[in-house]
């Protein structure tokens, strides 16, 4: 049992260094960033387009939105996550995050959904996301 315990304060540590990750890859806008949180068979849903299959998909339609956004930098973004179950090598969690992409847009808040999983150097990558947000 002690292990276990170990091993699940182990998983939720690494997972949290991919929600820091995450934050640093929204605040700095870049693709390649965003890039190394996703397992290469993600699936990523979002509430005005098709759903975005696999890693190389997914980076093909941000690199674009980092170009028109002019580095995409957002000045800040913040994940409030409420529940994360960890399951053998999956986890699954559900939050809201908030976020403002320049001095003078509006902020947006959004909820989110995400599956996450283990990679086989022992690191978390997301696996499946669904998010939706709105201006507030």
């Amino acid at each position: 049992m002690a292990h276990e315990t170990g091993k699940t304060a182990k998983d939720r540590m690494a997972i949290e260094r991919l929600h820091q990750q995450d934050v640093e890859a929204t605040l700095s806008g870049k693709a390649d960033d965003f890039a190394k949180l996703w397992d290469s068979e993600a699936v990523r849903l979002q509430p005005d387009g098709p759903p975005e299959i696999g890693k190389a998909m997914i980076y093909a339609d941000d690199k674009p939105e980092e170009a028109k956004s002019g580095g995409g930098q957002n000045i800040c973004y913040r994940s409030e996550i409420k529940v994360l179950q960890i399951v053998g090598d999956w986890a699954f969690e559900w939050g809201y995050f908030s976020f403002k992409e320049s001095v003078n847009s509006k902020p947006g808040r959004g909820k989110v959904l995400r599956v996450i999983k283990r990679q086989i150097d022992g690191s978390w990558k997301f696996a499946r996301v669904i998010g939706f947000h709105r201006e507030a």
